[in-house]
């Protein structure tokens, strides 16, 4: 049983090109990415507003807010 033109439009991909990839786990990939990269970029060590506390969060020293990893806070502090 053959498929015609109009059943496989709008699925995207080609033939043989393998499972597509969903929104969401596109945009992890892409925050992954960003984040390694910042981190390659950043030297959270030198940042004076910086700061690691009891409960294994981070925090902005500047503006008071609580991030639960590294990648959140550099993007609070890189907009």
């Amino acid at each position: 049983m053959g498929f015609s033109d109009a059943d496989m439009m709008g699925r995207g991909g080609k033939t043989g090109s393998g499972r597509m990839q969903s929104e969401s786990a596109d945009n992890q990939m892409r925050r992954e990415r960003l984040r390694k990269l910042a981190l390659e970029t950043v030297d959270l060590n030198k940042d004076p507003y910086f700061m690691r506390n009891h409960l294994g969060t981070y925090e902005c020293k500047l503006c008071l807010t609580i991030h639960t990893n590294e990648g959140n806070y550099l993007a609070h502090t890189q907009g």
